[in-house]
């Protein structure tokens, strides 16, 4: 058995070293790159992804693919005609779980089918080691604040908090979120905090280790969440089977959750993403950037839109009509991919 130090936010991560992940393979192509400022840039990658995140610490976009493999995007590296993404591929990863997270140094991939949670380099995707996390864990987040890796169990039933610190699996809490819930850690504070979202409503959880409470919850709907940057007591909601874009938030009293903006978009939003001041809500054929006013809130209860993107046209061939299948927030610019086509398209983020 070796054992493993892994670094990242000044932690150190003992973890056992992983079996069953082959050797990597990579690949790229050369050529003279577009300009990096085009508003909207179509990149040809090797394979089609889904569930994109991006990496502060690597620089790139980490996403499934759909031949049980992770890729790493460098979008910055455009190339040949039409430009080419450079594209770095694991080889296939045994019961990979419904999404990944990253960290500094590592990327984290749930394996319910073997019971663990397997940590591999952002630089190489090799493997570093595994973590236990609970029962199946099927789906990942991370709650920034306290630096913990969270666990959602595949059969929905519970979440297992991971103390990154010191690699401790800390008590499960008891959930029964129902299929197709998703998980968003909160981005501050200290303590344990998170949100379940899916069809039968949403969630708000926090506490201190082995205490977790339910703090409030709402009947709404869910397609998509994420968290907002700054108030970690609220998320952003695609409402699923309307063109609604809801901020959620703690009542005042703290006894519940309430909307607190709403927007309606004009088709079904499929996906969002955040930055600490704006909001990217992609539908199939837009990209609707609004405002977060985290600090000031939203007095007549409507999001501020602040432009609309229409990104159908920029595509090729098969990728016009594909289905979006996720979306990641860069420093600089957003980025979708599509079902079934190996394709990203690179979104510059408005100057306004």
């Amino acid at each position: 058995m070796t054992i493993v130090r892994l670094r990242g936010n000044a932690r150190r991560v003992l973890v056992l070293v992983a079996v069953g992940l082959p050797v990597l393979v990579g690949c790229s192509a050369a050529g003279a790159p577009p300009s990096p400022a085009a508003p909207i840039v179509a990149l040809r990658i090797d394979t089609p992804v889904h569930e994109p995140t991006w990496s502060d610490h690597a620089r790139a976009l980490f996403a499934l693919t759909d031949d049980h493999r992770i890729a790493k995007i460098d979008p910055s590296e455009r190339a040949g005609a039409p430009p080419t993404a450079r594209t770095t591929l694991s080889a296939p990863i045994p019961g990979l779980g419904e999404d990944l997270v990253t960290g500094e140094e590592v990327v984290y991939l749930p394996q319910p089918e073997l019971g663990r949670v397997s940590v591999v380099s952002d630089t190489d995707l090799r493997p570093r080691g595994t973590l236990q996390a609970g029962p199946s864990p099927s789906f990942l987040a991370v709650d920034s604040g306290s630096d913990d890796l969270l666990a959602l169990s595949g059969d929905r039933s519970t979440v297992t908090p991971v103390d990154l610190h010191n690699n401790r699996v800390l008590p499960s809490k008891e959930v029964h979120a129902g299929p197709q819930a998703e998980l968003d850690g909160a981005k501050r504070g200290r303590r344990i905090d998170y949100h379940l979202a899916g069809p039968g409503g949403i969630t708000h959880y926090q506490g201190s280790p082995g205490s977790v409470q339910d703090k409030g919850k709402i009947g709404i709907s869910a397609e998509k969440t994420t968290g907002d940057l700054v108030k970690s007591s609220r998320i952003y909601v695609a409402e699923r089977g309307t063109d609604r874009l809801l901020a959620v938030d703690s009542k005042r009293t703290e006894d519940g959750l309430e909307v607190v903006a709403q927007a309606k978009l004009g088709e079904p939003v499929r996906d969002v993403g955040v930055d600490e001041t704006r909001i990217y809500a992609a539908t199939e054929h837009k990209l609707v950037v609004l405002k977060t006013n985290s600090f000031e809130g939203y007095h007549d209860q409507t999001f501020p839109i602040v432009t609309t993107i229409n990104f159908r046209s920029a595509l090729h061939g098969a990728a016009r009509d594909a289905a979006l299948s996720g979306l990641a927030v860069g420093p600089e610019r957003v980025y979708l991919t599509f079902e079934g086509q190996p394709a990203i398209l690179s979104i510059a983020k408005p100057s306004i």
